[in-house]
């Protein structure tokens, strides 16, 4: 069996459960996603750092707070506006919908209420304001390959 241990450059493949403060269940990733570690790409930081030394088949735990994870909640990212100034297409709850101010900066906000002639959109990540746990199953490490590192750089590597 592989018994390579998680360093700088390896190339991980895992799977992970997010549970909320109430231990309820907010995502499940069942298909294995990749990375190579170290790269701060695709895992929060503190993740990254807890997968060190790991091997294939352990599982882990990790408690992540507002400010390792999403951030804190920020009611300024609370827009509400009249339902006539949003396309039609949008006008539905949990529609996302991307806007990009004079800079060229892109910013997701999701519809969250429409009452009347009103909508309300949050530009919040849904799971900032959360202390969440993670629980995470490594299942493959290996040296990541040339190839490998080239996906990576393109952002290819499935996610």
């Amino acid at each position: 069996m592989n018994s390579k241990k998680i360093t700088k450059d390896m190339f991980v493949v895992l799977t992970y459960e997010i549970y909320d403060e109430h231990s309820k269940v907010i995502e499940k990733v069942d298909s294995p996603i990749s990375c190579i570690h170290g790269k701060g790409k695709k895992l929060l930081p503190k993740i990254e750092k807890s997968l060190e030394g790991k091997i294939i088949g352990d599982h882990i735990e990790i408690k992540i707070g507002p400010e390792d994870g999403f951030g804190e909640y920020d009611e300024s990212l609370i827009i509400k506006d009249k339902i006539s100034n949003v396309p039609k297409q949008f006008r539905k709850v949990d529609e996302t919908i991307a806007f990009v101010n004079e800079s060229g900066n892109k910013k997701d906000f999701r519809v969250i209420e429409i009452n009347n002639q009103e909508i309300t959109l949050d530009g919040n990540h849904y799971l900032s304001g959360k202390t969440l746990l993670y629980k995470i199953k490594i299942l493959d490490v290996r040296e990541s390959t040339p190839y490998d590192r080239e996906q990576d750089k393109l952002n290819l590597i499935n996610s």
